[in-house]
């Protein structure tokens, strides 16, 4: 699998572009915020957005719940992806998903 890295600040309008960046890098699975997302379909996961807390945020986008974290590391070997876009805040959010999801580096 091949991984792209969409890496910008908050606000920035980062899952707002992702959509024509996957287009044009042929890319059809995107991973933000804890979803991991094909086309407009959310296919595993759940929300970070959804959490009560900035900090419980953080967490699920990282996949420090070892659940959440399985359960779309089992969605990713089920469909095979060829080409995986991963949308963080920071190159250190990358390499934290990456380590948890096994994904390798873009």
């Amino acid at each position: 699998m091949e991984v792209y890295a969409l890496i910008g600040s908050s606000g920035t309008g980062k899952s707002h572009h992702a959509q024509a960046v996957a287009f044009r890098e042929g890319i059809n699975i995107i991973l933000d915020d804890g979803l991991l997302i094909q086309g407009s379909r959310i296919i595993a996961g759940r929300s970070a957005k959804r959490e009560p807390t900035k900090l419980q945020a953080v967490r699920r986008a990282i996949f420090m719940d070892p659940a959440h974290a399985e359960a779309v590391k089992a969605k990713l070997a089920e469909i095979a992806p060829e080409r995986l876009l991963v949308i963080t805040t920071s190159n250190r959010m990358f390499e934290r998903i990456a380590e948890r999801l096994e994904l390798p580096q873009p």
